[in-house]
């Protein structure tokens, strides 16, 4: 599962308030860089993780924009994806979605189909 975030906050800002609202225990791991040939520039992504041994579900969370450039300019309007592997039927997804949406800081949720983010799955958990 993907989901789209819109939140004006820093991510660690954003992170704070799942861990603290949610009772998750996201970590900050190395910024994704990616190379735009457009630009010439590498772009550096921020990404954290959180494993729920308890459920054996791992959330990715990454910033889809820098100040140089997106991620994934297909949905320039989410600043960060989250992406859950594991095993989770329609109901945890959406129950999932809704306690993000309670989440004061955050905008707005969407989750999104993984044809619509080519590369996603293979960004996300590198």
């Amino acid at each position: 599962m993907v989901t789209g975030i819109s939140c004006h906050e820093n991510d660690y800002r954003l992170v704070w308030a799942i861990n603290n609202q949610l009772n998750m225990q996201f970590i900050r791991v190395e910024n994704l860089i990616v190379f735009d040939p457009k630009t010439s520039l590498n772009l550096e992504f921020s990404r954290y993780l959180y494993h729920d041994e308890n459920r054996y579900l791992k959330y990715h969370l990454i910033s889809n924009r820098c100040p140089d450039g997106f991620l994934f300019p297909m949905v320039r309007n989410f600043d960060y994806l989250l992406q859950i592997i594991g095993d989770m039927n329609d109901q945890e997804r959406r129950n999932a979605v809704k306690k993000l949406k309670s989440v004061a800081v955050i905008s707005a949720v969407f989750m999104l189909p993984l044809e619509k983010l080519k590369g996603v799955t293979h960004i996300l958990q590198e």
